[in-house]
């Protein structure tokens, strides 16, 4: 009686800590200014902290008003828009606001200046004043970065509130279809709900702040819990349809999966603790965070469903379990040399794309092409030329701070490509240190990355000590690069990693070896289909190869056990039947699940998130394809030797 109480309050206990952290999670802040996706002690940062040193760091929010067709403004209007800089001189928070001399009659421009704590609800109210204030006559257009990191924070933080329940409803679905069981529709979400409630409530609890990239984890969390699951629900399916009774059904499940569910884990997680040797902060935190969900989800999976599942209250129906292994075998084994070479045209393929591969990375394009903000910045750019401004940096003692050197750097600047003028004076510190003001052309981080290099290069061939180009999109730009850079380390990591954890355990290197076939070739199939479109590498991207490491290998290590348990007494052909058999359909369930799932997470208005889940969908098949049509082709037609320890030839 009171072992039963103790269980009762341990039970109530965790349910009151699950709804706790729950509402945590659901007041978890958002990282308006993104400041996760910097690299805060890289160079590019203690650049942008010395430059404002010599000229002031205010945030700029750009208002420009345009008259309509090819008119000059009139001189009512410039009346008006002169009181209306008056009136945002007025607001708090507003540091500056000057028009900039521009040579188009029909274009005035007002950069203005705000206060950098503030300035995503300052630059709010100064788009408002400036559209309610511009007389009618005038379109208005207003971006600047806080502008576009505003919007991005808002619409991270609607995606917990739309996607996720929109994930959940279709999840619960597509297994209500499978199962017709509400048991057991529920115990597909089950583990990987409660998974995601411990995991955003303990990180909102810390008092870390949303970011584009964490927006990503609970998608990823409640698609890797439910293909967990789903492994074993079938697992106890099929233990009923033997004639088990629900409780005895549960344990054989738990019994049964044990192992390869562990082995599992550790695979996943050592794919995600991998994105820890990246250099951005949210990617760190985000393969933290993404391991702790992975392991909380297993573990909630042997600690909930058995309990959950073996309460069942239908009677068990002996029957025989649908047999598909043998057909699906011997279908495979006769179209061996189609799938086979299929495979070898695809991977030749896939290498010569992914020679052709190049990383980009622009934060404008986490907003739709719809978005107000975006659709502003593009036809002011358009118009302008130039909305961006970066600096040269010229420490004091330099031959830069003689006008004679100075003067033929700043021509031999002119003339680069993504270079559209100059934004002003040259600004001079206290200290002697000269900062030279350049308007930037529109451009990716791939593009920038390459100008800014031959800016510094410019100054190094013209003998400028010290002058190096510096500023927020230069930042931007090299942290991306920076970014691109650490995750492909991270792939590599994951994988050398992987194998080692296969070999061990499944005691075996040529099964390990086997098992990174549906693990790397849907990678390269994914990068070289990239690198033939002439896509380039974004952080989305980027992110699948190690991020889908872990889906992947669940299925795998599951295929292999069987086989390799069966293989201590079994032919290799009927080992081979005998594991299709147990989990060749919870592979393809959970394969189904995780298409739905990423599907539903297109939905996004993210630019970043769509990405990610359209790449992850084809991801998801192809890795079908490789684990349950390419895996037990290679398996069948290896030569007769001893697969695994204990194995008979």
């Amino acid at each position: 009686m009171l072992q039963q109480l103790m269980r009762r309050l341990a039970w109530l206990l965790f349910a009151g800590t699950t709804v706790w952290l729950c509402s945590m999670q659901l007041r978890q802040q958002v990282d308006p200014g993104n400041r996760a996706l910097k690299v805060p002690g890289s160079p590019e940062a203690h650049d942008l902290r010395e430059l404002a040193e010599v000229v002031p760091d205010d945030p700029v929010v750009l208002v420009a008003c345009l008259t309509r067709g090819t008119l000059e403004l009139q001189p009512s209007e410039l009346e008006q828009l002169a009181e209306l800089r008056a009136r945002l001189l007025e607001l708090p928070g507003v540091r500056s606001c000057e028009a900039a001399p521009i040579d188009d009659p029909g274009l005035w421009l007002l950069p203005v200046g705000v206060q950098a704590e503030r300035r995503f609800e300052v630059g709010a109210r100064v788009v408002e004043t400036a559209r309610r204030l511009v007389p009618p006559t005038l379109r208005v257009l207003a971006t600047g970065l806080p502008l576009i990191e505003g919007t991005i924070a808002d619409l991270v933080a609607g995606e917990r509130q739309t996607i996720v329940p929109a994930l959940l409803g279709v999840l619960f679905a597509a297994a209500w279809a499978f199962y017709r069981r509400l048991r057991l529709a529920i115990a597909v979400l089950l583990p990987a709900l409660v998974a995601i409630a411990w995991t955003g409530g303990t990180v909102a609890w810390l008092g870390h702040r949303l970011d584009p990239v964490a927006a990503l984890l609970d998608p990823v969390l409640l698609t890797i819990g439910v293909a967990a699951s789903v492994h074993f629900v079938e697992a106890f399916r099929r233990a009923r349809l033997a004639g088990h009774s629900a409780a005895v059904a549960a344990r054989h499940a738990r019994l049964r999966l044990r192992r390869p569910a562990c082995w599992a884990t550790v695979t996943t997680l050592l794919g995600l603790w991998s994105l820890t040797s990246n250099d951005t902060p949210a990617v760190i935190d985000f393969g933290l965070r993404a391991a702790l969900g992975v392991a909380l989800a297993h573990l909630f999976t042997f600690v909930l469903l058995p309990p959950w599942l073996g309460a069942t209250t239908p009677p068990a129906r002996t029957a025989a379990a649908p047999e598909h292994g043998a057909w699906w075998l011997r279908t495979l084994l006769r179209h061996r040399a189609a799938v086979l070479s299929l495979t070898a045209t695809a991977i030749a393929l896939a290498a010569t794309g992914v020679l052709r591969l190049e990383m980009d990375n622009d934060p404008l394009r986490m907003l739709p092409e719809s978005n107000p903000v975006r659709a502003d910045y593009e036809a002011l750019a358009a118009r302008l030329g130039a909305v961006e401004l970066c600096h040269v940096l010229v420490p004091a003692g330099s031959a830069g701070a003689d006008p004679g050197r100075l003067l033929p750097f700043a021509a031999a600047l002119r003339e680069l490509p993504g270079v559209a003028g100059f934004g002003g004076a040259v600004q001079r510190g206290g200290d002697g240190r000269l900062a030279l003001p350049l308007l930037l052309r529109p451009g990716g981080s791939r593009d920038r990355e390459r100008l800014f290099a031959d800016i510094d290069r410019a100054g190094l061939v013209l003998g400028l000590d010290g002058a190096r180009v510096v500023g927020e999109p230069v930042q931007i730009a090299r942290d991306s690069a920076r970014l691109m850079r650490g995750l492909v380390r991270s792939l590599g990591l994951s994988l050398l990693l992987l194998t080692a954890a296969m070999a061990i355990g499944l005691r075996s290197l040529r099964l390990a070896l086997c098992a990174l076939l549906p693990n790397l070739l849907p990678s390269l199939w994914l990068y070289g289909a990239l690198g033939l479109a002439g896509r380039p590498v974004s952080v989305a991207t980027a992110m699948i190869g190690c991020t889908m490491l872990g889906l992947i290998v669940d299925n795998t290590l599951h295929l292999l056990h069987h086989y390799r348990d069966g293989r201590r007494h079994l032919h290799r052909g009927d080992a081979l039947r005998r594991a299709l058999d147990r989990c060749g359909r919870a592979m393809s369930l959970s394969s189904a699940v995780l298409l739905l799932g990423f599907a539903t997470a297109g939905l996004s208005q993210l630019s970043t998130t769509v990405e990610f889940a359209m790449l992850a969908c084809a991801t998801i098949v192809l890795a079908w394809f490789a684990t349950a049509v390419l895996l037990p082709t290679v398996l069948a037609s290896l030569p007769q030797r001893r697969e695994a320890a204990g194995s008979t030839p």
